[in-house]
């Protein structure tokens, strides 16, 4: 069930409104057995909290493009979800999600694009692709001190589980 969370970055809607309509589909998912997508913009403690308290230990999921901190992504992993982990990982600036990237066990570790979005180096600034997959691969192998078709194995066999195929 995704993709579903909070954005406070755009502020159009209500946060209580917002918080309302994410602990009911939520529910939802549960009620369907589905694993959940999330999203979290500028809303971390607040997407945190009610994951703990709504969907903890139930269906799974990805926290989608993670981007917050290594003490954050641990607590997730320890709930059970596995974390997103796009373009943003290849930029020389993003010393937190190189943390992230190190910290977060292989096997709850999903890549993705976000596209349009988020496009890795040395793309960034243009439109995403799933063409550009081997870049975010290459930076978690780096990071990680292992082979890049480790890692490209791993996270395929985590979106299989976590999409419930296998």
């Amino acid at each position: 069930v995704g993709e579903i969370g909070l954005d406070y970055y755009w502020d159009k809607e209500s946060r209580d409104l917002q918080k309302e309509w994410f602990v009911r589909q939520l529910a939802l998912s549960k009620k369907a057995g589905l694993p959940v997508i999330i999203h979290s913009r500028d809303a971390g403690k607040d997407t945190f909290d009610i994951m703990k308290a709504e969907h903890a230990g139930s269906t799974g999921g990805v926290i989608h493009c993670f981007s917050n901190s290594r003490e954050m992504a641990r607590d997730y992993v320890n709930m059970g979800y596995f974390i997103g982990i796009g373009g943003v990982v290849t930029f020389k600036n993003a010393r937190v999600m190189k943390e992230v990237a190190e910290y977060v066990p292989l096997e709850q570790i999903l890549i993705e694009t976000d596209c349009p979005y988020l496009a890795p180096a040395p793309n960034r600034g243009k439109r995403n692709s799933s063409l550009y997959l081997p870049y975010i691969i290459e930076e978690i192998a780096r990071i990680k001190g292992v082979s890049k078709e480790l890692v490209e194995e791993k996270t395929c066999e985590n979106a299989l589980k976590m999409y419930q195929i296998v």
